[in-house]
Protein backbone atom coordinates (compact mmCIF):
# COMPACT_ATOMS: atom_id res chain seq x y z
CA UNK A 1 0.00 0.00 0.00
CA UNK A 2 1.36 3.13 -1.22
CA UNK A 3 1.60 5.82 1.96
CA UNK A 4 0.47 9.38 1.46
CA UNK A 5 2.13 12.45 3.55
CA UNK A 6 -0.99 14.43 4.89
CA UNK A 7 -0.19 18.12 5.10
CA UNK A 8 -1.28 19.88 9.09
CA UNK A 9 -4.43 21.73 8.63
CA UNK A 10 -3.57 25.13 9.34
CA UNK A 11 -5.13 27.37 12.00
CA UNK A 12 -7.66 29.59 10.98
CA UNK A 13 -6.68 33.26 10.91
CA UNK A 14 -9.00 34.67 13.63
CA UNK A 15 -7.58 31.93 15.88
CA UNK A 16 -3.88 33.07 15.31
CA UNK A 17 -5.10 36.90 15.53
CA UNK A 18 -6.82 36.14 18.85
CA UNK A 19 -3.70 34.20 20.64
CA UNK A 20 -1.79 37.07 19.33
CA UNK A 21 -3.87 40.05 20.81
CA UNK A 22 -3.56 38.07 23.87
CA UNK A 23 -0.32 37.51 24.28
CA UNK A 24 -0.02 41.60 23.28
CA UNK A 25 -2.56 42.10 26.30
CA UNK A 26 -0.47 40.12 28.92
CA UNK A 27 2.43 41.91 27.34
CA UNK A 28 1.14 45.31 27.90
CA UNK A 29 0.10 44.40 31.36
CA UNK A 30 3.50 43.54 32.75
CA UNK A 31 4.62 46.75 31.33
CA UNK A 32 2.08 48.53 33.11
CA UNK A 33 3.09 46.38 36.26
CA UNK A 34 6.61 47.39 35.57
CA UNK A 35 6.41 50.99 34.84
CA UNK A 36 3.79 51.71 38.06
CA UNK A 37 6.07 50.14 40.51
CA UNK A 38 9.23 52.48 38.90
CA UNK A 39 7.20 55.02 39.24
CA UNK A 40 6.01 53.88 43.13
CA UNK A 41 9.73 53.08 44.02
CA UNK A 42 11.13 56.67 42.63
CA UNK A 43 8.06 58.60 44.14
CA UNK A 44 8.68 56.45 47.68
CA UNK A 45 12.79 57.02 47.33
CA UNK A 46 12.53 60.80 46.45
CA UNK A 47 10.02 61.65 49.35
CA UNK A 48 12.59 60.10 51.68
CA UNK A 49 15.89 61.11 50.33
CA UNK A 50 16.90 64.41 51.51
CA UNK A 51 18.78 65.09 48.06
CA UNK A 52 15.32 66.58 46.92
CA UNK A 53 14.96 68.54 50.40
CA UNK A 54 13.97 72.35 50.38
CA UNK A 55 17.40 74.69 50.10
CA UNK A 56 16.28 77.78 48.48
CA UNK A 57 12.77 79.56 47.58
CA UNK A 58 13.59 82.01 45.01
CA UNK A 59 11.14 85.14 44.40
CA UNK A 60 10.26 86.48 41.06
CA UNK A 61 7.67 89.78 40.13
CA UNK A 62 6.70 91.25 43.88
CA UNK A 63 7.70 94.64 44.69
CA UNK A 64 5.70 94.54 48.10
CA UNK A 65 6.36 91.50 49.65
CA UNK A 66 9.97 90.21 50.67
CA UNK A 67 10.87 86.59 50.11
CA UNK A 68 10.62 85.60 53.55
CA UNK A 69 7.29 87.15 53.64
CA UNK A 70 5.85 85.36 50.27
CA UNK A 71 7.35 81.79 51.30
CA UNK A 72 5.66 82.03 54.79
CA UNK A 73 2.24 82.87 53.17
CA UNK A 74 2.92 79.72 51.36
CA UNK A 75 3.17 77.47 54.01
CA UNK A 76 6.24 76.15 52.53
CA UNK A 77 9.82 75.62 54.86
CA UNK A 78 13.19 74.82 53.71
CA UNK A 79 14.29 71.48 54.82
CA UNK A 80 10.81 70.06 54.12
CA UNK A 81 11.07 67.56 51.03
CA UNK A 82 9.86 68.96 48.09
CA UNK A 83 8.12 65.66 46.55
CA UNK A 84 6.37 65.79 49.78
CA UNK A 85 5.35 69.46 49.71
CA UNK A 86 4.03 68.67 46.13
CA UNK A 87 2.05 65.41 46.67
CA UNK A 88 0.08 67.09 49.68
CA UNK A 89 -1.20 69.57 48.04
CA UNK A 90 -4.96 69.04 47.15
CA UNK A 91 -4.73 71.22 44.20
CA UNK A 92 -1.79 71.04 41.10
CA UNK A 93 -2.55 73.25 38.39
CA UNK A 94 -0.04 72.49 36.19
CA UNK A 95 3.37 70.19 36.26
CA UNK A 96 5.39 70.87 39.56
CA UNK A 97 2.82 73.65 40.22
CA UNK A 98 2.02 73.80 44.22
CA UNK A 99 -1.84 75.11 44.15
CA UNK A 100 -2.03 75.20 47.62
CA UNK A 101 0.58 77.07 48.43
CA UNK A 102 -0.40 79.68 45.49
CA UNK A 103 -3.99 79.96 46.58
CA UNK A 104 -2.74 80.48 50.50
CA UNK A 105 -0.51 83.47 49.26
CA UNK A 106 -3.36 84.87 46.85
CA UNK A 107 -5.80 84.66 50.67
CA UNK A 108 -2.92 86.19 52.98
CA UNK A 109 -1.66 89.43 50.54
CA UNK A 110 -3.64 91.19 49.40
CA UNK A 111 -1.72 93.50 46.59
CA UNK A 112 -1.15 89.30 45.00
CA UNK A 113 -3.37 89.17 41.82
CA UNK A 114 -2.14 85.60 41.05
CA UNK A 115 0.39 83.49 42.11
CA UNK A 116 2.92 80.76 40.61
CA UNK A 117 4.27 78.37 43.08
CA UNK A 118 6.74 75.80 41.24
CA UNK A 119 9.03 72.64 42.91
CA UNK A 120 12.11 72.98 40.93
CA UNK A 121 14.09 69.84 41.68
CA UNK A 122 16.17 68.73 43.37
CA UNK A 123 15.80 71.54 46.03
CA UNK A 124 14.12 74.98 44.90
CA UNK A 125 10.74 76.37 45.08
CA UNK A 126 10.00 79.55 42.43
CA UNK A 127 7.19 81.67 43.74
CA UNK A 128 6.18 84.08 40.81
CA UNK A 129 3.73 86.77 41.24
CA UNK A 130 1.35 89.48 39.67
CA UNK A 131 0.69 92.39 41.68
CA UNK A 132 -2.50 94.77 41.72
CA UNK A 133 -1.94 98.15 41.07
CA UNK A 134 -3.40 100.51 43.18
CA UNK A 135 -5.73 102.59 41.04
CA UNK A 136 -8.08 104.66 43.82
CA UNK A 137 -9.06 105.64 47.38
CA UNK A 138 -12.81 105.24 48.53
CA UNK A 139 -13.90 107.71 50.88
CA UNK A 140 -16.20 106.00 53.49
CA UNK A 141 -16.99 108.88 55.72
CA UNK A 142 -13.39 109.51 56.78
CA UNK A 143 -12.14 105.48 56.86
CA UNK A 144 -9.75 105.51 53.10
CA UNK A 145 -10.15 102.17 51.11
CA UNK A 146 -7.71 101.78 48.70
CA UNK A 147 -8.39 99.82 45.79
CA UNK A 148 -7.02 99.01 42.54
CA UNK A 149 -9.01 99.20 39.21
CA UNK A 150 -11.16 96.16 39.28
CA UNK A 151 -12.35 97.50 42.98
CA UNK A 152 -10.26 94.59 44.86
CA UNK A 153 -9.53 96.07 48.55
CA UNK A 154 -5.81 96.38 49.14
CA UNK A 155 -5.60 98.20 52.17
CA UNK A 156 -7.38 100.17 54.92
CA UNK A 157 -6.38 103.62 56.16
CA UNK A 158 -3.00 103.18 54.31
CA UNK A 159 -0.14 105.62 54.62
CA UNK A 160 0.63 107.08 51.41
CA UNK A 161 4.07 107.82 50.43
CA UNK A 162 4.17 111.54 49.58
CA UNK A 163 7.15 110.59 46.69
CA UNK A 164 4.91 108.22 44.99
CA UNK A 165 2.17 108.42 42.52
CA UNK A 166 0.14 106.55 45.40
CA UNK A 167 0.12 110.06 47.05
CA UNK A 168 -1.77 111.49 43.53
CA UNK A 169 -4.64 109.04 43.78
CA UNK A 170 -8.20 109.59 42.88
CA UNK A 171 -10.18 109.84 45.71
CA UNK A 172 -13.73 108.48 44.89
CA UNK A 173 -17.16 108.35 47.36
CA UNK A 174 -19.91 106.12 46.49
CA UNK A 175 -22.01 103.23 48.25
CA UNK A 176 -20.85 102.22 50.81
CA UNK A 177 -19.62 98.19 50.91
CA UNK A 178 -21.48 95.51 53.08
CA UNK A 179 -17.98 94.27 54.37
CA UNK A 180 -13.97 95.65 53.83
CA UNK A 181 -11.85 92.83 53.43
CA UNK A 182 -8.07 92.98 52.27
CA UNK A 183 -8.11 90.88 49.18
CA UNK A 184 -11.15 90.68 48.28
CA UNK A 185 -13.46 92.34 45.57
CA UNK A 186 -15.81 94.83 47.32
CA UNK A 187 -19.70 94.59 46.93
CA UNK A 188 -20.25 98.12 45.27
CA UNK A 189 -21.99 98.08 42.24
CA UNK A 190 -19.58 97.73 39.64
CA UNK A 191 -21.07 100.54 37.21
CA UNK A 192 -20.46 102.89 40.23
CA UNK A 193 -16.70 102.28 40.00
CA UNK A 194 -16.97 102.50 36.19
CA UNK A 195 -18.58 105.74 36.16
CA UNK A 196 -15.87 107.03 38.85
CA UNK A 197 -12.79 106.00 36.52
CA UNK A 198 -14.54 107.17 33.84
CA UNK A 199 -14.95 110.48 34.82
CA UNK A 200 -11.39 110.89 35.64
CA UNK A 201 -9.97 108.96 32.43
CA UNK A 202 -11.74 111.96 30.67
CA UNK A 203 -10.80 114.92 32.84
CA UNK A 204 -6.85 113.14 32.09
CA UNK A 205 -7.69 113.47 28.19
CA UNK A 206 -9.13 117.35 28.52
CA UNK A 207 -6.22 118.32 30.88
CA UNK A 208 -3.37 116.42 27.92
CA UNK A 209 -4.77 119.28 25.38
CA UNK A 210 -5.47 122.48 27.89
CA UNK A 211 -2.67 124.74 29.24
CA UNK A 212 -4.89 124.80 33.17
CA UNK A 213 -5.02 121.24 34.21
CA UNK A 214 -8.66 120.23 35.89
CA UNK A 215 -7.53 116.91 38.13
CA UNK A 216 -5.09 118.59 40.41
CA UNK A 217 -7.63 120.46 41.42
CA UNK A 218 -10.59 117.44 42.34
CA UNK A 219 -11.36 116.54 45.51
CA UNK A 220 -13.15 113.29 44.59
CA UNK A 221 -15.87 112.29 42.42
CA UNK A 222 -19.03 110.86 43.94
CA UNK A 223 -21.04 108.43 41.90
CA UNK A 224 -23.23 107.57 44.77
CA UNK A 225 -26.31 108.86 43.04
CA UNK A 226 -25.47 107.41 39.09
CA UNK A 227 -27.95 110.08 37.96
CA UNK A 228 -26.23 112.92 39.31
CA UNK A 229 -22.87 112.04 39.35
CA UNK A 230 -20.79 114.80 40.82
CA UNK A 231 -17.37 116.28 41.23
CA UNK A 232 -15.60 118.84 44.08
CA UNK A 233 -13.15 121.05 42.83
CA UNK A 234 -11.13 122.93 45.48
CA UNK A 235 -13.33 122.01 48.25
CA UNK A 236 -15.93 124.71 47.07
CA UNK A 237 -17.04 124.05 43.64
CA UNK A 238 -19.30 120.97 43.13
CA UNK A 239 -19.78 119.74 39.57
CA UNK A 240 -22.97 118.16 38.76
CA UNK A 241 -22.96 115.95 35.69
CA UNK A 242 -26.28 114.62 35.72
CA UNK A 243 -25.54 111.00 33.79
CA UNK A 244 -22.75 109.53 32.60
CA UNK A 245 -23.24 110.58 29.19
CA UNK A 246 -21.64 113.53 27.56
CA UNK A 247 -19.01 113.42 29.60
CA UNK A 248 -15.83 115.10 27.27
CA UNK A 249 -18.35 117.95 26.43
CA UNK A 250 -19.61 118.42 30.36
CA UNK A 251 -16.39 118.39 31.71
CA UNK A 252 -14.67 120.13 28.87
CA UNK A 253 -17.44 122.99 29.37
CA UNK A 254 -16.43 122.93 33.07
CA UNK A 255 -13.26 123.26 33.52
CA UNK A 256 -13.65 126.69 30.88
CA UNK A 257 -16.75 127.92 33.24
CA UNK A 258 -14.22 127.37 36.49
CA UNK A 259 -11.65 128.85 35.06
CA UNK A 260 -12.71 131.28 33.02
CA UNK A 261 -16.55 132.90 35.14
CA UNK A 262 -16.13 131.57 38.47
CA UNK A 263 -13.98 133.74 41.10
CA UNK A 264 -11.73 132.13 43.02
CA UNK A 265 -13.44 133.41 45.93
CA UNK A 266 -17.09 131.82 45.25
CA UNK A 267 -18.72 128.74 46.10
CA UNK A 268 -21.72 126.81 44.53
CA UNK A 269 -23.06 124.39 41.82
CA UNK A 270 -21.96 124.25 38.50
CA UNK A 271 -25.31 121.95 37.60
CA UNK A 272 -25.14 120.23 34.17
CA UNK A 273 -28.02 118.23 34.86
CA UNK A 274 -31.03 120.29 33.77
CA UNK A 275 -30.22 120.44 30.32
CA UNK A 276 -27.27 120.64 27.77
CA UNK A 277 -26.21 124.25 29.04
CA UNK A 278 -24.69 124.22 32.86
CA UNK A 279 -26.46 126.45 35.27
CA UNK A 280 -23.98 127.93 38.21
CA UNK A 281 -25.63 128.16 41.78
CA UNK A 282 -23.46 130.60 44.06
CA UNK A 283 -23.96 129.62 47.55
CA UNK A 284 -25.18 132.52 48.40
CA UNK A 285 -27.46 132.17 46.41
CA UNK A 286 -26.70 135.35 44.65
Amino acid sequence: MKLRRIKPVQEPAYVINRRKRRKQRIWRAVKLILVTALFVFTVIYASLSPFFNIKDIQVAGSTRYGTAELAAASGIRTGRNGFRVLFSSKSRPGLFRIGDAEQAIIDSCPYVKSAKVRYIIPGTIRIDVTEREPAAIIDMKGISLLIDKDGYLLEIDPVLDAETDESGLPVIRTAEPGSANPGKKLDIPEEMLLSAFKVFDTIREIDAVNDVKLLPMVDYVDTSDLSNIRFSLQARIIVNLGKADELHYKINAAASIFNKNIKKTERGTLDFSFGKDPVFAPESGG
